[in-house]
């Protein structure tokens, strides 16, 4: 199996500043790509990056001397993330190609090509490495029963959802594109609907795990527990 890794870059995005958006002083889009740079795997993982010019040129950024670059005008997350799904579908990937969309605010841990790959000889349809906080400590979760599984390198848990960077095979996003492009082309605000898409996903019989401990982090205030984050970004 290969990994696409579709990075959604956009280094001025006003979602960086909404109010649920609390990053830590460390916080740096810059370090957080070359540690994506650092951990990807060249023999099993491809890295694709969609840039969103809408508020600025790619020649403005760090990004202006990379390669596999898809420039978008969109303006939205939402939008960026349709506009992913139109260059997915154009290409002829094989129906065991997974395909790993990736947000621009997103740390990993070294061996994680790896730890994604093993998740796919599990009895499920999508992944997500981020070990979510808010499924420990929001009393929303506190009667949140999860199957757990385990492969050679960690345990995994059955979750209801989780943010827009996600994993799962060509051949399932096929099955179920129209499900991923509802809950992002019905946003109010260009905002895709995350948690309502894999709810839907989950009353389809998809079955979604995050790895335990995450070897990807969203950095913001709910980063994955047990791991120094800020100690993964300056090491990398």
């Amino acid at each position: 199996m290969k990994i696409e890794v579709f990075l959604r870059q956009c280094f001025l995005s006003p979602n960086a500043s909404l109010p649920n958006r609390h990053r830590p002083k460390w916080f740096d889009k810059v370090e957080i790509f070359r540690n994506l740079k650092s951990t990807i795997d060249p023999k099993v993982a491809n890295l694709n990056i969609v840039y969103d010019e809408h508020f600025g040129p790619i020649g403005d950024t760090f990004l202006d001397s990379e390669e596999n670059v898809e420039i978008i005008n969109c303006g939205n997350e939402a939008g960026s993330f349709l506009a992913t799904l139109d260059i997915i579908e154009s290409r002829n990937y094989d129906d065991d190609t997974i395909i790993y969309f990736l947000e621009d605010d997103y740390l990993h841990k070294e061996g994680w090509c790896d730890v994604l790959l093993e998740a796919f000889n599990l009895p499920i349809q999508y992944v997500s490495l981020y070990d979510h906080l808010d499924k420990y400590i929001d009393s929303g979760y506190n009667d949140l029963v999860s199957k757990i599984f385990v492969t050679d390198t960690c345990h995994w848990r059955t979750t209801p959802s989780t943010c827009n960077t996600y994993a799962g095979r060509m051949g399932q996003f096929r099955q179920d594109m129209h499900i991923h492009r509802h809950f992002s082309a019905a946003s109010p605000d260009g905002i895709s609907m995350d948690h309502a898409k894999f709810v839907e996903l989950g009353r389809n019989g998809r079955t979604l795990v995050t790895s335990i401990p995450g070897y990807s982090t969203h950095v913001d205030h709910l980063q994955s527990p047990t791991v120094d984050w800020e100690f993964v970004q300056l090491k990398t």
